[in-house]
């Protein structure tokens, strides 16, 4: 079987844009008040993925602390409820 040229050279740089930099990568940041610069600066010097994205930052109520980043179909759950749900779990698995 024969793959036409012109479709394996499209199929080749659509997977280079998508791999290699072709677009910045989208990322959402939720959190329970809007972030400041400095804020994203810190983060972004210890989250590698969030030194080259493109960030949007979101504020939700139902948050109670810390933040959850997500990026394509990834999700980084760093909030307290998370915690407070983790641990909730714990205790009913003990009990």
């Amino acid at each position: 079987m024969e793959i036409d040229p012109v479709l394996k050279e499209e199929l080749k740089q659509y997977i280079l844009a998508k791999t290699k930099g072709g677009r910045k990568p989208q990322v959402t940041i939720r959190a329970a008040y809007k972030l400041t610069d400095h804020e994203i600066d810190l983060l972004k010097e210890r989250i590698e993925i969030l030194r080259k994205a493109d960030i949007s930052v979101e504020v939700e109520k139902d948050i109670l602390a810390g933040f959850v980043i997500q990026f394509d179909s990834s999700v980084i759950d760093l909030s307290l409820n998370s915690e407070l749900k983790s641990l909730e779990h714990t205790l009913y698995e003990t009990a």
